[in-house]
């Protein structure tokens, strides 16, 4: 039982353990735990469903899933928030298909737009 234990954890380390990247242009946030799972939007149900409803700022969430090459691309943006000095926060998360219909994360990054700095662009830096 231990010994077919091990291999299937021999085979399985590949994709449990690939390497995830930052994508360009976007800074580091909370990696999620499991990397690789069976359905990928419940990696964004926390964030969707912890946003406010109403509040201060008229805020907005905006949620895409599409696939780009041969990856499943999930952008979620937040707009409105009570944060005086961030606009916008986007979170992206790009997946790959993998053996038994589960999808691996390979890439992630979390980006903003800035109330103050003079500039509309998403910016992977603190907001001043």
């Amino acid at each position: 039982m231990l010994r077919t234990l091990l291999i299937a954890c021999l085979f399985a380390t590949p994709v449990a353990a690939q390497d995830v990247t930052i994508l360009p242009g976007h800074s580091d946030f909370r990696l999620p735990e499991t990397r690789v799972v069976r359905h990928p939007m419940r990696e964004v149900q926390t964030w969707i469903l912890d946003f406010p409803e109403s509040g201060e700022g008229a805020p907005s969430l905006d949620l895409s899933a599409g696939i780009e090459g041969d990856r499943l691309v999930i952008v979620l943006t937040l707009a409105g928030g009570g944060d005086d000095s961030v606009s916008a926060v986007q979170r992206r998360l790009e997946y790959t298909e993998t053996i038994n219909r589960r999808w691996a994360l390979m890439a992630y990054g979390f980006r903003q737009k800035c109330f103050r700095g003079g500039s509309d662009d998403w910016t992977d830096q603190p907001c001043p």
